[in-house]
């Protein structure tokens, strides 16, 4: 009777192997059939973006200053002009870099602003109509360059690509306002002259819970909540959470904040304050800045912004917090017949309220 179980035994186990070696093939067979299929969709769709550029920008010019390469259909629109002002800008950032642009042209579709035809979509280029301004242009230009995008870790700290400051005075000063009035501690201490605070508001420290960096305090942590998710936590299961951070539970609020899902948390201050970090860093480095940075991937960004602007980076912080702090908005100041204006409206709406029924005494 065991011989006999033993041999059943056996039998089970080779057509169980046998199975699985047959179900292994299937999947290596399905494997293979998506991976072809995958590559013919993939060879049907680059195939059918070069023909929508083809006709999109069929009869098309191309215009070159440095190595700013303009792909484009005949049109008014003054593009050499622009790319004459854009250039110099876009040199200066990128150094060596920028002669990717030889090879990564901009494909611009021109179009008349008056034409009532309907034009059939275009899934490649910038469609842009023809009465634009050169100053326009430029700014298009600028905020457009087709350069290859940095790793993935420098995309994700930054929050978007690098791009030429285009705006530098305004940019600053709307980091001076987030200094200012960020809700976090982290960005306040930088405001103070605190370094650290200013590592810690640029999400410059390398930790595996920047809640702790960035929202130091209870109070913080519960305003986070209540005010920014709110309406995300009202939900049945995180409820009684939000209840509880809600009563004064600084536990429950941690809880609730860690819950969020990657990239979640809201850092202390904007896109802006670490662009104008950057932009800073590559202004200091040199023609070779850009190229430090994109060849130092997977190390720390304090580490890549230091190779970038070849200076410590408590130097490039305070050279930062100090342009910043000189970009503060300047108040409005109401001359001193607007003040005379300002009371005399007052007085005739005190006066216009007053002879109002309401306020008589009958």
């Amino acid at each position: 009777m065991s011989r006999t179980c033993w041999w059943l035994s056996l039998l089970s186990l080779a057509g169980t192997a046998a199975l699985h070696g047959q179900s292994l093939a299937r999947l290596h067979a399905r494997a293979d059939s998506l991976a072809r299929e995958w590559r013919r969709a993939n060879a049907v769709a680059n195939a059918i973006d070069s023909l929508e550029r083809v006709r999109a920008l069929a009869g098309r010019d191309t215009i070159r200053v440095g190595a700013l390469t303009i792909v484009t259909n005949p049109s008014p629109l003054p593009l050499r002009e622009a790319a004459a002002r854009a250039w110099p800008v876009i040199d200066s950032l990128y150094g060596a870099e920028a002669h990717q642009l030889e090879q990564r042209p901009y494909a611009i579709v021109a179009v008349d602003p008056d034409t009532t035809v309907q034009r059939p979509p275009i899934q490649s280029g910038i469609e842009i109509t023809w009465d634009r301004d050169v100053a326009s242009l430029t700014w298009l230009l600028l905020a457009n360059v087709p350069i290859g995008r940095p790793d993935t870790g420098w995309q994700n700290w930054l929050g978007g690509p690098v791009l030429p400051p285009i705006q530098a005075d305004v940019q600053r000063a709307g980091v001076y306002v987030q200094l200012v009035t960020a809700p976090s501690q982290a960005a306040r201490r930088c405001f103070l002259g605190d370094l650290s605070g200013c590592r810690d508001a640029l999400d410059l420290v390398d930790t595996a819970d920047p809640l702790p960096r960035w929202y130091p305090s209870a109070p913080e942590r519960r305003s986070l909540v209540l005010k920014s998710f709110g309406s995300y936590f009202d939900r049945e299961t995180q409820r009684p959470a939000l209840q509880a951070c809600a009563r004064g539970s600084d536990s429950a609020c941690t809880q609730l904040l860690h819950s969020l899902p990657p990239g979640g948390l809201p850092k202390p201050v904007t896109y802006d304050a670490r662009a104008t970090l950057a932009n800073l860093a590559l202004r200091l480095g040199g023609r070779e800045a850009y190229h430090r940075l994109v060849a130092s991937a997977g190390r720390p960004i304090a580490d890549r912004l230091v190779s970038a602007a070849s200076v410590p980076v408590d130097s490039l912080l305070s050279r930062w917090r100090a342009e910043i702090l000189a970009a503060r908005p300047r108040p409005v100041t109401l001359p001193a017949r607007g003040v005379w204006v300002v009371l005399g409206w007052t007085a005739l709406f005190a006066a216009c309220g007053l002879r109002s029924s309401r306020w008589r005494v009958s």
